[in-house]
């Protein structure tokens, strides 16, 4: 059997779906499939722009093309942030009910879909450049409902490839569709993936010691002598030469550590009302029969205790009158109900009628963030937050998409007309009907995320122009175009942040830009991440918006890069706030221009990749002249050594110097 399955599960590029082996047990068989990825369904961000195959999320799909190679390679898909640079920025999203965070918030994601749905009994991630980030794994059943795999912090761990595969939890379903969550907050520079493999079984099957609780990783961890890891603690294959090896053992003695288990009890059990009696923020997390025997329990036993009114013993009662956190008036119970996340004020309307009362008050409603609720934010969850959120101000939807078009509206029809606050970043069901919703309902609106929304079309955009107090407006990866967008300006005034990095070709950024120097005067950050039709004229547009503190003009696309001028020269000495400049790549620098960005002296965030005319002096300069900078990007600058760079990090220890490379792995 060792020979057979050993070569299948490490190397199998010419197969992105494998039958590894099909192994009796008991009267029936079970099959080993391992699979790479088949579609990439969504993602928050990807370093690559639309229409291009570098660092873009589709390079994730297939067999790994880079690994064990290790370094920053434009065949691997790459996300846009990494550490905490974006976190410190003036324009970063503040979390309307960080209460709600759970322990590591996931800063983005991507869903994936294999070939054939299996029951997954591992998930092995290619990370061919600063490995770390992932934090959660999901899987997707057949109802489009979402199981935790696996969740755990983001790790620091040594600069080299790896294959990441976290111990999973017992799944009771089979699934093709797997969501990966990660947070890049303790890398050092961008991550990389190359490539992600599932492996699972035809049929579900569980240890027969009951020691081993019914995970089946907790068997394969007793098979396997590589784990734990002092340097990899969350990771089951630290040592990608032996890689499943464990699994390998598991199928040369499935008979006699392993049962094959068919039942509905589970099935027929989520199916029942008894879940939604829990109320929207419940989601399961078996294992089986413990699972299932716990619920029982707890519907049978606990639930009754919580839903009656505490009846006490006179004694008891004197005792309590004391201390009672009833004798409270309900204003101050209120306020220390405000720190309570949603699922918590679900248990405490629970516990009596006051409390009840108590937790349906509108004021503990007044901002909502559901985005870490992703997973359970459905009709039935609107539903039950709808009369609760009359005096809603801020509310943050990211992520979510299990209710309908029509839901969003009947919500925002009795919720949305005092909202100030509201982001729908990668909300998939946000189209045209939803954007005419928001322009007649919420007309206080000052911030408004549509970030990933690519059912939005040009005429839905137009509804926006209905608006008129926005000020931070985000429309990465959208397809609204020139015209579209400067009416939207020319009627929002106060506009301080605008995204539009990464938009269609149809976006003439340098028109874009001029209406900006007309309209919006206030403007104090601009992301034109990969943006088309930006030249020196819309720089030179830009540098009269004064107060001007953030500009990301990387990768710039553009045909003719001569006859600028001064323009740059110009913004960076009229805008004189500048904190955060990033020219990834960005054409037609030369040296003098280089050598004015040591005007900014408020200056705290540079990112100089693939700089051609940047010098040693030049980035001395820097060092000198910018007393706030902490974090400057020097990779791919030809004319900078890597021991200028050594010498620089050891001399200047408050300024993080970035260096990406291309790295072999000799290991």
């Amino acid at each position: 059997m060792r020979s057979l399955v050993f070569p299948f599960f490490l190397y199998c590029n010419d197969s992105p779906h494998t039958i590894v082996g099909k192994i009796p047990i008991g009267k029936g068989n079970v099959h080993f499939i391992q699979q790479f990825v088949k579609k990439v369904h969504s993602f928050s961000s990807q370093y690559g722009g639309n229409g291009s195959i570098s660092y873009a999320a589709s390079n994730i799909i297939g067999g790994p093309n880079i690994f064990p190679n290790y370094g920053d390679f434009v065949q691997a898909f790459a996300m846009r942030t990494y550490g905490p640079w974006w976190d410190k920025a003036s324009s970063r999203s503040i979390d309307y009910m960080p209460q709600n965070n759970m322990g590591v918030v996931s800063q983005d994601y991507i869903n994936i879909e294999f070939y054939e749905a299996v029951y997954p009994i591992r998930v092995s991630i290619y990370e061919v450049y600063n490995p770390g980030s992932v934090t959660r794994i999901w899987a997707q059943d057949s109802k489009n409902r979402w199981f935790l795999l696996w969740s755990g912090p983001p790790q620091i761990v040594s600069s080299k490839s790896r294959i990441f595969s976290p111990p999973l939890r017992q799944c009771d379903f089979k699934t093709k569709v797997l969501r990966l969550e990660f947070n890049h907050s303790l890398l050092d520079y961008y991550t990389a993936l190359d490539a992600v493999i599932l492996v699972g079984t035809s049929e579900l099957i569980l240890p027969k010691d009951q020691s081993y609780k019914q995970n089946l990783t907790n068997l394969l961890k007793s098979f396997n002598c590589n784990y734990p890891c002092d340097e990899d603690i969350h990771n089951l294959t630290p040592n990608y030469v032996l890689a499943n090896m464990d699994i390998i053992k598991l199928m040369e003695t499935l008979n006699e550590c392993c049962i094959m288990y068919k039942s509905d009890i589970v099935t027929n059990f989520y199916e029942s009302k008894l879940v939604s009696q829990l109320g929207p923020f419940y989601y399961y997390v078996p294992p089986l029969k413990e699972g299932s025997n716990n619920m029982q329990r707890f519907l049978s036993e606990e639930l009754p205790k919580l839903m009656e009114d505490p009846k006490l013993s006179p004694d008891e009662s004197k005792k309590s009158s004391r201390c009672s956190f009833s004798m409270f008036p309900d204003e101050i119970i209120i306020k220390i109900l405000r720190n309570l996340d949603l699922a918590s004020l679900c248990r405490v309307s629970r516990v009596n009628k006051h409390f009840y009362n108590l937790a349906q008050d509108p004021l503990l409603y007044t901002c909502l963030n559901l985005k870490p609720y992703w997973y359970i934010i459905d009709t039935k969850a609107l539903h039950f937050l709808t009369f609760k959120c009359t005096y809603l101000r801020q509310l943050d939807l990211s992520w979510c998409d299990r209710f309908s078009v029509l839901d969003l509206e009947m919500f925002l029809d009795i919720c949305g007309s005092l909202l100030t606050h509201l982001r729908l970043n990668c909300c998939s069901r946000i189209d045209d009907s939803i954007i005419l919703k928001i322009s007649r309902i919420c007309k206080n609106l000052r911030e408004l995320g549509l970030s990933n929304c690519d059912s939005i079309k040009d005429k839905g955009f137009s509804y926006l122009e209905n608006l008129e107090f926005l000020e931070h407006l985000n429309l990465y990866r959208t397809h609204i175009k020139t015209q579209t967008l400067c009416k939207i300006l020319r009627r929002n005034r106060q506009m301080r942040h605008l995204y539009i990095g990464s938009t269609d070709i149809n976006l003439n950024v340098d028109e874009v830009a001029m209406e900006l120097r007309n309209s919006c005067p206030d403007l104090e950050s601009i992301d034109l991440w990969k943006t088309h039709g930006f030249t020196w004229q819309g720089i030179d547009a830009l540098s009269e918006c004064k107060n001007l503190r953030e500009v990301d003009f990387g990768w710039w696309y553009v045909g003719n890069t001569t006859g600028h001028g001064d323009s740059f020269r110009k913004l960076l000495s009229s805008c004189q706030r500048l904190e955060k400049v990033y020219l990834a790549s960005f054409k037609g620098l030369t040296e003098r221009d280089l050598r004015a960005l040591t005007l900014c002296k408020n200056l705290r965030q540079l990112d100089l990749l693939g700089s051609l005319s940047l010098t040693s002096d030049i980035c001395c300069a820097f060092f000198t002249n910018c007393p706030k900078l902490e974090m400057i990007d020097l990779s791919f600058c030809d004319n900078i050594s890597d021991y200028m760079i050594q010498r620089w990090q050891q001399k200047y220890i408050h300024v993080a110097i970035k260096r990406g490379k291309y790295i072999e792995q000799t290991s």
